[in-house]
């Protein structure tokens, strides 16, 4: 159990490594007095564009939510001028959460473009950002400038290897589903996902279960050997030989499935407003305007922050209790102890986690955990 503790708590900080990493780097602030925009200084081409807004007057000041068309006067700089970029879209229902943003005194509030990314940020070079605003009777104008760069080496393979394909398989569902429903979507990409992991899986909980047999043995191990680390390191490893266990056996399902919840994430973030250059074939002229984001009244590409986490709790919760039973040689004392906390730490973790995400992410992670469930249940029985 000790193990599945790991390997949960390393998934999520990875993820939320990859988020950082992907994401949004330490603002770099605009010297301008008054309003400070911020953002990063480069940000790689087709990854989201978001800046900060900080109000260092005594007034508020209220930024009007003006969705369809893009927020804030962005301009890109070509031939020794600035032009003006303008985009508008075309799916209304993606305008439903907009609203006006206010900044109170010494205020902050965060700004994406992730709806308009495609349209407004699809070339290299430098790009500036400004707001009109009145400001103790008088019309100011505050920017913030910062370049589109190429992406790197890493992030070229990442898109070719990893997301391209999982997003292409989502968006082939969508478009072939009838009504192009993302949850159905999801659903079967999930599917297709633990179908292909099943022998690998398989072995992985096979793997857990003897692990935790042999439990007792490395906790005698360690009592015996707790002043020699490199004579205990010598027989741990010679009992995982024996009874054929690897500890990080199970960590490759876990590492696959990484990247397919990365990919889900930065599409439902951006409304589905996908780059047609990231598509393959005849998906280019699929319109993502008529995606289906509501399922069984759920709302996909918002975030859900109650229901979804506890249903995701609950899961994880079941998951945890299946993976303990029929346990004979179940551990005593601190690991005991540990166990019992982790069973019902653990689950509430996920849930927090889960609901600071879209819920497309969390929808996922469920339908993940109830294929976990049922696999589990097979192990349980085979033994």
């Amino acid at each position: 159990m000790q193990s599945k503790v790991v390997r949960i708590l390393f998934f999520m900080l990875v993820f939320l490594l990859v988020l950082q990493l992907f994401g949004k780097n330490e603002a770099t602030p605009n010297p301008q007095g008054g309003l400070v925009i911020s953002s990063k200084s480069s940000i790689t081409l087709g990854k989201e564009v978001a800046i900060t807004l900080q109000n260092l007057t005594a007034e508020t000041i209220t930024v009007k939510n003006e969705c369809p068309k893009n927020p804030l006067t962005v301009e890109f700089y070509a031939n020794g001028e600035w032009l003006k970029k303008e985009s508008v879209l075309k799916n209304a229902s993606l305008c439903e959460d907009s609203k006006d943003i206010v900044l109170l005194p010494q205020g902050k509030s965060q700004l994406s473009f992730a709806k308009w990314d495609k349209d407004l940020f699809a070339e290299l070079g430098k790009y500036r950002i400004s707001l009109n605003t009145t400001l103790q009777g008088k019309e100011k104008v505050y920017s913030h400038e910062f370049e589109v760069t190429p992406p790197n080496a890493f992030q070229r393979a990442w898109d070719a290897i990893l997301f391209r394909p999982i997003l292409n398989t989502l968006f082939f569902f969508i478009a072939y589903i009838p009504g192009h429903n993302l949850g159905w979507a999801i659903l079967l990409l999930t599917t297709l996902i633990k179908l292909i992991l099943l022998v690998p899986n398989q072995k992985a909980l096979k793997s857990q279960r003897a692990l935790q047999v042999i439990q007792p043995q490395l906790e005698a191990l360690k009592l015996k050997h707790k002043d020699n680390p490199q004579v205990l390191a010598e027989e741990t490893m010679k009992i995982w030989k024996e009874h054929k266990v690897n500890p990080m056996g199970s960590c490759l399902p876990m590492l696959i499935q990484f990247p397919i919840l990365i990919a889900l994430f930065y599409v439902v973030k951006g409304g589905l407003n996908v780059d047609p250059q990231l598509l393959y074939g005849s998906l280019k002229l699929f319109d993502p305007a008529t995606i289906n984001t509501v399922f069984f009244g759920l709302h996909l590409t918002k975030v859900n922050a109650l229901a979804l986490p506890i249903v995701l709790g609950v899961l994880q919760f079941l998951q945890i209790r299946l993976s303990f039973a029929k346990n004979k040689s179940a551990p005593q004392g601190q690991a005991a102890m540990m166990n019992k906390m982790m069973q019902y730490v653990l689950p509430v973790m996920i849930g927090v986690f889960a609901a600071g995400l879209p819920a497309a992410v969390g929808f996922y992670w469920g339908i993940s955990t109830l294929f976990a469930v049922g696999q589990q249940m097979v192990v349980n029985r085979a033994q």
